[in-house]
């Protein structure tokens, strides 16, 4: 038994009050060294095809079916392919175009309403065919 004492002395004692020990020195961190900064990836180039749309009057517009605001409307960025510019005009009808865009593309659309039909009268009611003044 005095083995196992004896061990159990020398496991106790360093636990039980003895000096205390200074902490172990801890050496200090390097100071940090100056590094270039990594620089930017460069941005990819953007191939989206870009669509203007203008008209002659502030016009709702539908691309491809869905409403993408007023005319004019530019830069809107659409993907590569054959697209459906509708310009809402409820008086007169919608006019429909179909533009096709390929990466990289800038294509603006464009329409106008068609001219409103206005009756061309003969001039003065009084004069007949001749152009003579009826009496």
């Amino acid at each position: 038994m005095s083995r196992l004492t004896a061990l159990f002395l020398v496991i106790a004692l360093p636990g039980c009050g003895g000096a205390a020990r200074e902490p172990e020195p801890v050496d200090p961190k390097p100071a940090p060294v100056a590094t270039q900064p990594e620089p930017e990836p460069e941005a990819p180039l953007d191939d989206a095809p870009m669509l203007d749309v203008t008209s002659a009057q502030p016009t709702e517009i539908l691309l491809d079916g869905k409403p993408i605001g007023t005319t004019p409307i530019t830069g809107r960025k659409v993907a590569p392919g054959l697209h459906e510019v509708t310009f809402v005009d409820p008086e007169r009808g919608n006019r429909t175009m179909m533009v096709t865009l390929e990466p990289g593309d800038a294509k603006t659309v464009q329409s106008d309403p068609p001219p409103s039909i206005v009756e061309m009268g003969g001039g003065d009611k009084d004069k007949d065919k001749a152009g003579d003044k009826k009496k």
